[in-house]
């Protein structure tokens, strides 16, 4: 039997909270204003939970591809960690207000 460490239980766990977190953001944003219309979540709000979000999926996506590539050949590890990279890079550009 595989320990928590060999069968992916951190990538997974990784998954689990980004998806997590990604549905009570998507909640707030965007069913409970339709839910009671009476509730508006201003701009900062709105800006708090989208950087929340973002570094929830960088880290669950991550997380999970890298998870996939370990049990894979040298090819397929050199592409997720591209893919890595480039999301990483795209988020904080975007944190720090340049695209």
């Amino acid at each position: 039997m595989k320990n928590n460490n060999e069968s992916g239980g951190f990538a997974l766990l990784c998954c689990f909270l980004a998806l997590g977190i990604s549905a009570v953001i998507a909640f707030i944003t965007y069913l409970l204003p339709l839910i009671n219309s009476g509730i508006e979540v201003n701009g900062n709000v709105i800006d708090i939970l989208n950087f929340i979000f973002k570094i929830s999926a960088l880290v669950g996506l991550s997380a999970g591809a890298l998870a996939y590539a370990a049990r894979r050949g040298y090819i397929v590890k050199i592409l997720t960690a591209l893919f890595v990279l480039v999301f990483a890079v795209a988020i904080i550009l975007n944190i720090i207000g340049i695209i």
